[in-house]
């Protein structure tokens, strides 16, 4: 497996998430190549929510995404809009098929948790 240099930054302000856990499917492993961390909302901070956001979307031929939609949050709607404009961020390596790159469909959970630690 190669080295990658995965840059985490996703703006200015908070950031956050797990992004060990990718959704690996029937259809073979999902494998990030850019990670881009969401921005944490200022609401959500000041009041100490945390919470996830499970998105559902296509890796292009490319390996850009598109058509994202969340499926699932908990709590609703606090941390769907940062989630979304993240994942369009990301870059996946392409599936092949018969030595073509093709379309799929994946599905990734984005965690927003506080850290504690202090850095």
């Amino acid at each position: 497996m190669p080295k990658l240099d995965v840059p985490l930054v996703g703006g200015e302000g908070m950031f956050l998430g797990n992004f060990q856990q990718v959704d690996q499917n029937a259809e073979g492993d999902i494998i990030p190549i850019v990670v881009i961390r969401p921005m944490y909302p200022r609401e959500a901070a000041i009041r100490g929510t945390e919470g996830w956001v499970k998105v559902e979307f296509i890796i292009t031929e490319a390996g850009t995404v598109k058509s994202p939609r969340v499926v699932d949050a908990n709590p609703p709607r606090i941390f769907n809009r940062e989630a979304i404009r993240a994942i369009l961020k990301w870059k996946f390596k392409p599936r092949v098929v018969d030595g073509v790159a093709v379309e799929r469909r994946a599905t990734q959970v984005i965690d927003f948790t506080l850290d504690s630690s202090g850095g």
